[in-house]
């Protein structure tokens, strides 16, 4: 189920599982298989359940499209149970490869188990996320954490430190 990090899958007939986690055009699963198409599922089931604000619903739909702008395969969005709507999205396109990227719910393994039982002859391949960092400690609070990591991931320059003899208003 775990497939190589970074490398080039074979045109075949695959497509691509994109989750909120993996809204980038850089995408180790999108990059795989760059003329596969890819889908992309509002989860009815959770939504109904949890307060979502209307930005980050936004903001999700806009980094979408902003991967469809991009990618040579085509990206569909759509309303409902994730793991019926990845079956069906497969079974349309005739898929034999499921391309998706490391998610670390416990969501996203019941999802794929989900898709598992509904598509079985489908192999599932997961690619590893890109780290931002190298740091693997426990995070408590954004901003202790990113005291941590500013430097690693600028580069050396911090976003926010005022210049000596600047006040800090």
């Amino acid at each position: 189920m775990t497939a190589p990090a970074r490398q080039n899958a074979p045109a075949g007939r695959a497509v691509v599982w994109i989750h909120g986690d993996s809204l980038s055009p850089t995408d180790p699963a999108l990059e795989a298989v760059p003329d596969a198409p890819a889908l992309f599922v509002f989860d009815r089931p959770f939504l109904t359940k949890t307060e979502i604000a209307f930005p980050r619903l936004a903001f999700m739909y806009q980094g979408v499209r902003d991967i469809a702008a991009t990618r040579s395969g085509s990206v569909e969005i759509v309303l409902g149970g994730i793991g019926e709507e990845l079956a069906a999205f497969a079974l349309r396109h005739g898929a034999s490869e499921l391309h998706v990227t490391r998610n670390f719910t416990p969501q996203w393994e019941e999802t794929l188990q989900d898709f598992e039982r509904r598509n079985p002859a489908v192999e599932v391949l997961v690619y590893e996320p890109d780290r931002l960092t190298s740091y693997s400690g426990p995070v408590k609070r954004f901003f202790g954490f990113w005291k941590k990591v500013e430097a690693e991931v600028l580069g050396g320059n911090a976003l926010y430190a005022p210049q000596r003899g600047q006040d800090r208003r």
